[in-house]
């Protein structure tokens, strides 16, 4: 919620931190990896799974497939919290960014995952009022048929990007001019 009268906000979480105090890398990684999540999403909805999963390969070389309309404010976000990490590592800032990138849309790609995304926007959609309880989805959640292969997918996801470092990030991507 905004404070200040007459202003308007979307919904969202808003993270405020002391800038003088410094975060770790996997948290700022973490904050990176949500704040592109909204366009891999709309991404994989736009172009289908299937074309995200085909040309998955080519995207380092290029961002067409990125879909960008409205959601630029989540890609500038997205990018200032990729500085820190890619300083942490001495990585060039588009290094850590694609590897970010790849990351979320593989995990867009696994096992339960995009039954999940659908569940959350059809019931986005289908809300009577503005406000959805993050604890009654996560609760009707839980009795999904697809629930157990989406903690596997959860789990398998986490361990294979942390610990966070300059191996993995750069492991998968090709030498960049």
């Amino acid at each position: 919620m905004n404070p200040q009268t007459g202003v308007s906000k979307k919904g969202g979480l808003v993270f405020v931190r002391n800038g003088k105090l410094k975060m770790h890398p996997e948290i700022y990684d973490h904050l990176s990896l949500i704040s592109i999540s909204s366009i891999c999403a709309g991404s994989v909805y736009f172009h289908g799974l299937d074309k995200i999963a085909a040309e998955i390969a080519n995207l380092p070389y290029s961002d067409g497939l990125l879909e960008l309309e409205g959601a630029e404010e989540d890609y500038m976000a997205f990018k200032r919290l990729c500085s820190p990490v890619s300083r942490f590592f001495l990585l060039q800032a588009k290094k850590v960014q694609w590897s970010a990138i790849l990351s979320t849309f593989r995990f867009f790609m696994m096992e339960g995952v995009w039954d999940v995304v659908s569940y959350v926007a059809q019931a986005i959609s289908q809300a009577d009022t503005d406000v959805l309880s993050c604890t009654q989805l996560l609760e009707k959640m839980q009795k999904e048929e697809w629930y157990p292969g989406f903690s596997s997918s959860l789990e398998t996801f986490h361990t294979s990007r942390y610990p966070l470092n300059k191996v993995k990030l750069e492991s998968e991507l090709p030498e960049m001019a």
